[in-house]
């Protein structure tokens, strides 16, 4: 049974579709002011993974991932740079496109933007004013928190102490007839992009685009809405508000938050400066290695980026690589025969708890624990001699479980050419360790790390290839 946590309920609920069969998926993508840093791809990853294993439980899904195209800081970036907003959005959505291609995500269904939907977001807050629970104020529009009695069920913010705090931070000659009311529509300045609404020219508040997005392609009542922890208030908070006020239905089942990305222990932030951006990642790490590393936690949990942490994943890495390519060596490269052999009782064991694991609001730190185990069990078959078609079986199992997680899609089962003064080293030290001079082989494998080579004693022998840069 699939149990996903739910953030408005504080529990794990069994999931159960709106509709039977098909799931609908909306996950709050970046604000494109600047380029994707880490934390902007976890989202990206849990979306992603989210919409793997509920496909891999039979599910036809629809995710959906946003991008807020127009903000107070992307004409300001603008502004800086003197070139249009569409310009800044335009560059920085493609950076995002280029880096889910690298980390092996899906595309989404769709990416829809605030802009493309501005007849749908004016058609949504004319419905909220007509229903007397949003209300014009010179070029602006707001909801009136007071009139929604179900405010802070998501973040479990009382309204009295909202209302204190708001009432601290803004002036008494503010456009809103309460501090605690937020912005569906604002009055352009002056030299600002606008649109022209029944209220005058303006564009959009932060919080309406995505509730009049999520409910034009997923309905007014659906599966699962995502996003950062740091979304669930205000944003979140007064998506439900606004979309529920509107329809008079639930809006969603299950709200998801992931956890924050942190680099030495604060939290990755534009407005800060602290991030380290995708673009620098990717000229040292590889796609698994980071998509490891974000996933060896479980998304729900806070998680501390670093080049060392990352360091830790590329070995693991290395380790199912090192697996798969004996594997070819000894059972064939995969695709060659379709396995004929039922898997071994050990590893159809270890699919059920890494199924398990899963099942258990997407636990991808413990499916992966299961995926190590997988790795050792196989490395024990093969140093046992088991017959080349029942670890082809097993190995389809182990490749099932990693194309859940999006892991290992482009292992090569041959390994690289070996230039001839690396084979020459290599065989010396097969001939100095035969001789148990285990100081000269030792210098060999300095010798061959400097030639940029690592080299593995295995049953088979040594394994030798180019060291990870």
């Amino acid at each position: 049974m699939l149990r996903i946590y739910d953030t408005q309920d504080g529990k794990k609920k069994e999931f159960v579709p709106v509709n039977e069969g098909k799931v609908g998926m909306y996950f709050c993508g970046m604000t494109v002011q600047s380029e994707p840093h880490v934390g902007h791809m976890r989202v990206a990853l849990v979306s992603d993974v989210f919409r793997r294993y509920l496909r891999y439980r039979g599910y036809d899904v629809t995710l959906i991932i946003n991008f807020t195209d127009i903000d107070d800081k992307i004409i300001e970036k603008a502004e800086a740079e003197g070139v249009d907003y569409t310009e800044i959005a335009r560059r920085n959505i493609n950076k995002f496109m280029d880096f889910l291609t690298f980390l092996g995500a899906e595309e989404a269904d769709l990416y829809p933007r605030a802009t493309d939907h501005m007849g749908e977001i004016i058609a949504l807050v004319e419905k909220l004013v007509k229903q007397g629970i949003a209300y014009p104020s010179g070029g602006d529009v707001y909801f009136e928190v007071k009139k929604w009695p179900g405010y802070g069920k998501l973040s479990k913010k009382n309204l009295d102490d909202l209302i204190a705090g708001a009432s601290e931070r803004v002036d008494l000659d503010d456009r809103k007839r309460n501090p605690e009311d937020f912005a569906l529509w604002k009055e352009a300045k002056e030299g600002e992009p606008y649109w022209d609404s029944p209220w005058g020219r303006g564009r959009p508040g932060w919080h309406i685009e995505c509730s009049a997005m999520s409910m034009k392609y997923l309905g007014e009542h659906f599966d699962i809405h995502g996003g950062g922890t740091e979304l669930i208030f205000p944003h979140h908070e007064n998506e439900i508000a606004q979309s529920e006020a509107a329809t008079g239905k639930p809006y969603v089942n299950h709200w998801v938050h992931h956890g924050l990305v942190n680099l030495v222990g604060e939290k990755m932030s534009k407005s800060t400066g602290h991030f380290r951006t995708m673009e620098e990642i990717s000229k040292r790490f590889s796609a698994d290695v980071v998509r490891f590393y974000l996933l060896s936690t479980h998304y729900r949990t806070e998680i501390e980026f670093s080049d060392e942490r990352l360091d830790e994943a590329a070995r693991s890495i290395e380790r199912f690589e090192n697996l798969f390519r004996t594997l070819a060596r000894i059972a064939g490269p995969e695709g060659d025969a379709e396995p004929v052999a039922e898997p071994s009782q050990a590893v159809a064991a270890m699919r059920d708890q890494f199924v398990e694991a899963m099942d258990d609001d997407l636990n991808t730190a413990q499916a992966t624990g299961h995926l190590f185990e997988l790795v050792r069990i196989l490395n024990q078959e093969i140093e046992g001699g088991t017959d080349p078609a029942a670890l082809r079986a097993d190995r389809a199992i182990l490749r099932e479980l990693l194309d859940i997680l999006g892991l290992l899609r482009e292992v090569k089962g041959e390994e690289e050419e070996i230039p001839a003064d690396v084979a020459e080293l290599v065989k010396e030290r097969a001939r100095v360790r035969a001789e148990k001079d285990w100081a000269r082989a030792d210098e060999i494998r300095a010798e061959l790390a400097e030639k940029g080579y690592s080299v593995e004693d295995t049953a088979e022998g040594a394994i030798v290839r180019k060291a990870r840069e």
